[in-house]
């Protein structure tokens, strides 16, 4: 009888430690991939780039609709916005110039084509631009930002001295934008 009760006793024993090994490679098994998984969103979140741009001032405004020579519009109060780089890399860019053609038209009037517009753009003192048409593709400027940076830019924009009747009755609606050259 007693070598029943031990048998039954070790039997009880093997099965308890059958069953715990059995649930420590089970919660090993389903630990592992949800550790894994956290390991792949921490690396994500470390290598997530935060590259955008912020106005610092308010809109860009055509203060004056009529015509100008460059001298006049160098002296516009800027447009100043921040392109900030919170990565870990350099970053190449355009800035570009965005007509709103949807916004425009629900007004039922047409935007005011490029061509009869000229701009200027600086980096701190810098001048990129000097007074320049509009591009048609609205790309203004391309450049770098190192990581970790943030630089700041001054944009003018005025109606060009030599714009034509094709200007008048024309409304401006647009914005600058940052988009990255993708390598």
């Amino acid at each position: 009888m007693i070598n029943n009760k031990k048998k039954e006793i070790r039997k009880l024993v093997f099965s308890i430690v059958r069953v715990t090994i059995f649930l420590i490679l089970m919660t090993t098994c389903v630990y592992l991939p949800k550790q894994e998984n956290l390991l792949s969103s921490l690396a994500f979140l470390q290598n997530q780039r935060n590259f955008y741009m912020e106005d610092v001032t308010s809109g860009i405004l055509l203060k004056d609709a009529n015509p100008m020579t460059d001298k006049k519009g160098l002296q516009l109060e800027p447009y100043q916005f921040k392109v900030v780089n919170d990565t870990n890399a350099d970053i190449t860019y355009h800035i570009i110039f965005q007509n709103n053609e949807e916004k425009a038209k629900k007004t039922g009037k047409e935007i005011l084509p490029n061509r009869y517009l000229k701009y200027s753009l600086q980096q701190q003192d810098q001048t990129l631009v000097t007074s320049a048409i509009l591009p048609e593709d609205g790309i203004l400027y391309t450049t770098t930002i190192k990581a970790h940076t943030e630089e700041i830019f001054d944009f003018r924009m005025w109606l060009d001295w030599n714009a034509d009747n094709g200007a008048m009755n024309k409304i401006f609606i647009g914005k600058i934008r940052i988009v990255e050259i993708e390598k």
